[in-house]
C-alpha cells in the first residue's frame, strides 16, 4: 500500500498557490503540511516539520527558491525530503543550477502541471 505523502509548498503568488492546492488535493494520497511565501519562512518551517516532499518556486516574495534548496540540503534532514522545483523560469541554465544545488526534479509551471501530479504519484508509490 502506498503511503500518504506529506508535501510542503513554497509559492509567493496567491492565485498560483490556490490553483496548486486544488490541483494537489488528493485525499488519502497527498497532505499539504505547510505553506510559505518567503525563503526564511520556508526554511524554518521545513526544518521543523520534515515533509516528504517540498515543492518550491524560484522567485519568492523575499529570498529565492535556489537558496531554499541549498539550505535544506545542507541541513542534512533524515529522511531527506524530495525537492521539486515548480517554476515559470525553467530555462536549461536554471534547471542545471537547481539540480546542482540538490533539486530532484525541475518542472515548468506553464506546461507541466500534470507532470507535477505524476511525479508526486510516483514518489508516493515508492
Amino acid at each position: 500500500m502506498s503511503k500518504l505523502l506529506r508535501v510542503f509548498v513554497v509559492e509567493d503568488s496567491p492565485s498560483v498557490l490556490d490553483s496548486m492546492l486544488v490541483f494537489l488535493h488528493i485525499p488519502g494520497q497527498v497532505e499539504i503540511v505547510g505553506l510559505a511565501d518567503t525563503e526564511e519562512e520556508a526554511i524554518v518551517a521545513i526544518l521543523a516539520g520534515s515533509p516528504d516532499v517540498i515543492i518550491v518556486d524560484l522567485n519568492l516574495r523575499e529570498g529565492n527558491g535556489l537558496a531554499v534548496i541549498e539550505k535544506v540540503r545542507r541541513a542534512g534532514l533524515t529522511p531527506m525530503p524530495r525537492i521539486i522545483v515548480f517554476t515559470n523560469h525553467a530555462s536549461p541554465e536554471i534547471k542545471q543550477r537547481a539540480l546542482q544545488l540538490g533539486a530532484d526534479y525541475v518542472l515548468d509551471k506553464s506546461v507541466e502541471q500534470e507532470g507535477l501530479r505524476n511525479t508526486l504519484q510516483a514518489l508516493r508509490a515508492g
